[in-house]
């Protein structure tokens, strides 16, 4: 045991030796020099690691990532693809072991988990294999989120009598794909032996959820990268996965196997590319961030972001795929096009969200624990507003979130809870400049003192349908930390040390709430992420400044109204956005809201 635990470390060294050696040679004569010797490196680990040692992962982890950036660099891109399937891989390996010891992916794992995630999409489109890039999407997305949300909901979501039978159906599909192509020869470097390799993986996934189906052990351990083809059998939407690259975006289709449609499809997004994402956020932010609020050219910023969004995926997409026009459909978004008015840009002068039933997810995972509970059919608000007067804390009040809130609560027949009430709101015009936020989105604003409603974490636990307005705060490098307003600040953090009802629908009517961190924005990690891993099936939120004005109270009646008929939730929001864009309100009251989760 010891002879054989020493050959295994003796040989480890060896390879890692020979990694450090063929980087010191690909600075000095190229990538081309080293593109096979690091081929084989990230070959001869992965057998390693597949013969169970799970050390071996942290050195296919290094070797595909050098790998990945070593072919793409040169146009290879079905080995850069297989490259990153490998790193894929590797991360769900050391996802395994850190789970099993209770510890987070390493810090110094992040820039190349993220780099993978922006950059890998692309190479599997142009290497014909829009599989390999869906694997690779919802490989290295919502790594934190999910442990929390598979622990809690997965045997739960294939735990119905019909599971063994939906399991098996995908099964079916991706294997008669593979039977109806011929093998390649082993070892070959060709789009077909890609193919394989993606649909081995798919299969083998499939085959591990099946055996613990049939055991009746607690499904923790099944691989994530399953779980959206799985979401889109049980919602009927068809998934699409924005990614944005550095020669441009991707977008890949994703459809259950009784649509008879193939499983995954690709396009490019030409005008997707990282860069032009992070000029639209830039120009965007600038001018919603100007001091005194600028309400006109607010609205500009707000009509160009749209418009961009529009030209850059709405239509490509719907050129490429029309019949998605007036069907349901799921955006994951992945890196800071999260952060795009992806759910309210125009297509034909309307915004798309009432075209068809739109929702953003963070992952495929998180769509199907979304998915996973049906909605309650008995109503249980919970509807609570912080004006936020005169406490000396720097904030402007924002009077417009009581008639809101009493408006909401008269839709729902109840009461709500209004903190540091003034009475009276201020005039409209006055309103439109105020905004919902504590000054920037990106943290270290002034925390305020004053009454809290006993135990709102606890509340919010006993009902189904939560309503909470007041000004919120990103924190977009403590994410975790962002906050909304109510007596005191109710950081996310403090509500991750609760569950929500199954099926909770949450409506946050404050600034930059949907926002995500940016120090490893393929995680999605912000307050959607976090409500729906918590329970919730779907969160409202909005992605920037919100107006406290009238217009923002008509458009939050508009949707209670719509919920209160029986309307799902994305779809009560396309409506309520729909009709304010036809009544001409301004933008700014309506563009930054999106739908998360089922």
């Amino acid at each position: 045991m010891g002879l054989s635990a020493s050959s295994q470390e003796a040989e480890f060294n060896r390879i890692q030796q020979a990694v450090n050696a063929v980087q010191e040679r690909g600075r000095r004569d190229g990538s081309a020099a080293v593109a096979d010797d690091i081929w084989q490196l990230m070959r001869h680990s992965m057998e390693k690691m597949a013969q169970g040692d799970p050390a071996f992962a942290r050195l296919v982890f290094r070797t595909a990532r050098i790998s990945f950036g070593v072919h793409a660099e040169l146009g290879r891109w079905l080995l850069a693809s297989v490259s990153s399937l490998s790193f894929v891989s590797a991360v769900a390996v050391i996802d395994a072991e850190n789970t099993k010891n209770a510890v987070a992916i390493p810090e110094e794992a992040l820039p190349d988990i993220q780099m993978m995630a922006d950059m890998s999409v692309e190479v599997a489109h142009r290497a014909g294999v829009p599989l390999a890039g869906y694997l690779v999407a919802e490989g290295l997305t919502g790594l934190r989120m999910s442990d929390r949300t598979m622990a809690r909901e997965l045997t739960t979501f294939l735990g119905g009598k019909d599971a063994v039978r939906r399991v098996r159906r995908l099964r079916r599909t991706v294997q008669a794909a593979v039977d109806r192509r011929p093998a390649p020869p082993t070892g070959a470097h060709t789009v077909a032996a890609l193919r394989a390799h993606a649909d081995t993986m798919m299969v083998q996934e499939l085959d591990l959820t099946l055996a613990e189906l049939s055991s009746g052990d607690a499904l923790y351990s099944t691989a994530r990268t399953v779980s959206a083809v799985l979401a889109a059998d049980k919602t009927a939407r068809s998934v699409l996965y924005l990614a944005p690259g550095v020669r441009g975006g991707t977008a890949i289709r994703l459809e259950a196997p009784q649509s008879g449609r193939e499983l995954c499809e690709s396009i490019a997004l030409p005008g997707l590319g990282l860069k032009d994402v992070q000029a639209h956020l830039d120009t965007l932010r600038g001018s919603l961030a100007s001091e005194p609020p600028l309400v006109k050219a607010r609205d500009r910023a707000v009509r160009a972001a749209q418009a961009a969004v529009t030209d850059a995926v709405w239509t490509p997409v719907l050129e490429a795929w029309p019949d998605l026009l007036g069907g349901r459909v799921a955006l994951v978004p992945l890196g800071q096009s999260a952060l795009l008015p992806l759910y309210t840009a125009p297509v034909d002068g309307v915004p798309v969200c009432g075209l068809l039933d739109l929702t953003v997810v963070p992952s495929g995972n998180a769509l199907m624990f979304a998915a996973a509970w049906p909605r309650p059919t008995r109503v249980d608000p919970l509807i609570v507003a912080d004006p936020w007067y005169h406490d000396g804390a720097g904030g402007e009040p924002i009077p417009f979130t009581v008639p809101e809130v009493r408006r909401v609560a008269a839709v729902h027949g109840v009461t709500p809870t209004i903190l540091r009430d003034q009475n009276s709101p201020a005039a409209d015009t006055q309103g439109s400049r105020r905004l919902r936020g504590l000054g920037r989105s990106s943290g270290g604003v002034a925390r305020p003192t004053g009454p809290a409603p006993h135990g709102l974490a606890r509340q919010m636990t006993s009902a189904n349908l939560i309503h909470l307005a007041g000004h919120g705060s990103l924190d977009a490098h403590r994410p975790l930390e962002s906050t909304i307003l109510l007596g005191r600040p109710l950081p996310l953090s403090s509500l991750l040390g609760h569950d929500l009802r199954r099926g909770t629908t949450v409506v946050l009517s404050a600034c930059h709430l949907a926002g995500i961190g940016l120090r490893l924005p393929g995680e999605q990690l912000g307050f959607p992420a976090a409500l729906l891993a918590m329970g919730a099936s779907s969160v409202i939120a909005a992605l920037w400044a919100v107006p406290d004005s009238e217009q923002t109270v008509e458009l939050m009646a508009t949707l209670h109204e719509e919920l209160r008929r029986g309307v799902l939730p994305s779809a009560a929001l396309g409506t309520a956005v729909t009709n304010a864009a036809a009544a001409g309100t301004r933008p700014t009251a309506w563009g930054s809201f999106t739908h998360f989760g089922a």
